[in-house]
């Protein structure tokens, strides 16, 4: 695995509250000067200077398919929910799609790069913030075979949201597969999707229905966990599953009853992503798991912070570009 990189720093509280309070009066002071005409455009360059500092500046340049050698990961900002786009040159796999009204934005997001058709979709779980916006997307863009895990007979869904997603399934004549423990999906250029769970069939809880895949692309390694929570984690570790990655998703969007220590210890991500809505009313992520990940160092990324999120492997190395810098 690549050598660690320091989680980046953000400013204090105090210093970010001071910076709010100038920028304020600045404001202020600029209103009142534009109406008694008084050339305030010192004052709006300072403002603009804040502005940078708090927030990053202007939006980064968007997101690009992958070039020759490459393989890219997309952390779809889709509020409180998860979508996830792996790329290659030669294919390309769409892990879930966000809630429901959320379906246009990963449509947006992959018309964006240029994609007119996707090989592989993947519902992790049919909990709706994971599958709400597959319907939407399967009905804008060509979706070659369609992957869902195994849900045990008292827990399949009778929502007008699951029936949905199966409804457009059947209308566009797309193959459906369950996948299990084990098996691969090639998306050509050296990256392999392996299945790793759910590990067995005993579940009494749909988020331990999500199905947790890893991607390996040359000496790059990239884990997704769904929303499973710590009972299948163990369950997992148990199996004997090759966890060791480079980048994970936080489980549950970085629910603490997710991304258990034990876990975490034997997956020891240099990178990981939260998806998760800004002010959700879970409290996701929660301090817990954060403090988890800053006490291992973890460069983590967060979709309600950083936007949509980028990491980029070359076969070796992995970078990383945000939404919002």
């Amino acid at each position: 695995m690549a050598n660690r990189k320091r989680k980046k720093q953000t400013l204090p509280k105090w210093v970010i509250s001071a910076f709010v309070v100038i920028a304020v009066i600045l404001s202020v002071i600029t209103f009142a000067g534009d109406l008694v005409g008084i050339d305030t455009s010192f004052l709006t360059t300072c403002m603009n200077a804040i502005d940078t500092v708090l927030y990053g500046g202007p939006t980064s340049p968007a997101p690009t398919l992958p070039a020759s050698g490459e393989a890219k990961v997309y952390i779809i900002d889709v509020g409180q929910g998860e979508s996830i786009l792996i790329t290659t040159e030669e294919k390309s796999m769409l892990i879930d799609a966000g809630e429901n009204n959320m379906g246009d934005e990963v449509l947006d997001f992959i018309d964006g790069l240029g994609l007119d058709h996707i090989d592989y979709a993947l519902g992790t779980h049919p909990h709706s913030d994971h599958i709400g916006g597959l319907d939407t997307v399967m009905e804008g863009i060509s979706v070659g075979e369609v992957f869902f895990g195994y849900i045990p007979d008292s827990l399949v869904p009778t929502t007008k949201t699951f029936e949905d997603v199966l409804d457009v399934i059947e209308e566009q004549d797309i193959p459906l597969s369950t996948v299990t423990p084990g098996q691969t999906i090639d998306l050509g250029c050296g990256a392999v999707v392996t299945i790793l769970g759910p590990v067995t069939e005993d579940i009494d809880d749909l988020n331990n229905t999500s199905v947790v895949c890893r991607l390996d692309f040359g000496d790059t390694s990239f884990l997704f966990n769904g929303d499973q929570e710590t009972p299948m984690e163990e369950l997992l570790l148990e199996s004997g599953a090759n966890l060791d990655c480079d980048m994970m998703t936080m489980g549950h969007h970085g629910s603490s009853t997710s991304s258990s220590k034990a876990y975490m210890e034997a997956v020891s991500p240099e990178y990981a992503s939260i998806s998760c809505g800004k002010g959700n009313s879970y409290g996701h992520p929660h301090e817990e798991t954060v403090e988890k990940l800053e006490e291992m160092g973890v460069e983590y990324y967060r979709t309600d912070v950083d936007g949509s999120i980028t990491f980029t492997s070359d076969g070796e190395e992995i970078s990383v570009r945000t939404e919002k810098p």
